[in-house]
């Protein structure tokens, strides 16, 4: 029933702000409704304002508002049912921040290791309509990245950073893990099934093993702390490296090969230190959590 709630409330609200949305837009950027049809034609530098508002609105409308609305209909208190009234820990909060750095290679690696992956023969259409996607999702990304304004960039970081790293999380670790640890009766599986689940909302195929393996690091520090703000963090980290390099060293790094950074022909001299210090830093974090949720229950 709760997963019921959370979906309708989230086509609800979807629908809803991405009408206001609509409406919004045509006043704001005086563009008739014909011809928003043509808004992914990346020749036209006029499309781009409207795709970040879209873009803005729409991460809004499913990740922000439906667990804020549904954790009012839980608790009555939506920050309480998120766990946003909990602070943070600072030598945890480190932690989270060196992790969220030194998993970086790793999940670069990753991702080449995914890009080259190669179906069955008798899947090749599949595989063909999965390219093509994951092209056209490269261009828009590329386009968001690429600013030559510090308004520009901060508008990135709100769209890209801070907007995701809230609101996916809420969905995500903050909602649906909590819902499905209640439902499969195990932490674990219900984690595991979150971050496929995660990664695969994000309909890039050749990029689903990084992020499973970050759905999994977000859900397990949500899990052992029982704090949100150590998976936002993480995310907000994650988006703001690539948001960062694109705008202050646009010289030196292309958005389209950000995911590349720390990966390549020497990628296991990046790979295996990254590998062992965040291994470290997740079981730091594991048994400092573990440490105080002791400490609080003999407290209390």
């Amino acid at each position: 029933m709760q997963l019921l709630a959370m979906v309708l409330i989230t086509i609800i609200s979807t629908l809803a702000v991405m009408l206001l949305s609509l409406i919004a837009g045509i006043f704001i950027f005086s563009l008739p409704l014909n011809e928003w049809v043509n808004l992914l034609d990346m020749n036209n530098p006029a499309n781009l304002p409207v795709l970040k508002f879209m873009q803005i609105t729409q991460s809004l409308s499913m990740f922000v508002i439906p667990p804020m609305v549904f954790g009012w209909f839980m608790m009555r208190n939506p920050l309480e049912y998120l766990s946003l009234n909990k602070k943070p820990d600072n030598r945890l909060m480190i932690s989270v921040l060196v992790l969220a750095v030194a998993i970086l290679p790793v999940i670069n690696l990753l991702g080449l290791w995914n890009e080259s992956m190669k179906l069955p023969g008798f899947l090749s259409g599949i595989e063909e309509w999965m390219k093509k996607t994951e092209e056209q999702a490269g261009v828009l990304t590329e386009a968001f990245l690429t600013v030559n304004t510090f308004p520009g960039y901060l508008v990135n970081v709100l769209m890209i950073v801070l907007i995701p790293a809230f609101g996916e999380e809420f969905f995500f670790r903050g909602v649906l893990q909590k819902v499905f640890i209640r439902w499969f009766k195990n932490a674990h599986v219900a984690i595991i099934f979150v971050a496929i689940i995660f990664s695969a909302f994000h309909f890039q195929f050749y990029g689903f093993m990084p992020r499973v393996v970050l759905g999994l690091i977000f859900g397990f520090l949500f899990y052992w702390s029982g704090n949100i703000w150590y998976p936002v963090i993480a995310h907000a980290i994650n988006n703001f490296i690539p948001v960062s390099l694109t705008y202050f060293f646009r010289e030196k790094f292309d958005p389209a090969e950000l995911d590349q950074v720390g990966a390549g022909p020497d990628s296991w001299w990046w790979a295996l230190p990254a590998v062992v210090l965040s291994i470290a830093v997740i079981t730091y974090f594991y048994k400092t959590t573990k440490s105080q949720l002791t400490n609080n229950s003999l407290e209390s």
